[in-house]
């Protein structure tokens, strides 16, 4: 099984978190945090599967927040 890694940042001008991933292809937002790691969680493998990629085995998340101007 195949592990994913995942970019997840903040938005702040949107005040969401976005998640990307080429690998599957993914690009997700998420009001909270815990929100945008369960749709990442069921969208990533259905989108796998659809793409016929490797199977999910793990997720890899890489998460960035920065605040401020």
């Amino acid at each position: 099984m195949k592990v994913y890694m995942v970019n997840i940042s903040w938005d702040c001008h949107s005040e969401t978190w976005c998640a990307v991933c080429d690998e599957v292809p993914l690009a997700l937002e998420g009001a909270s945090f815990d929100e945008l790691l369960t749709r990442i969680k069921i969208a990533a493998q259905e989108l796998v599967e659809i793409n016929g990629g490797e199977p999910v085995g793990l997720f890899h998340f890489v998460a960035e927040r920065r605040d401020g101007a």
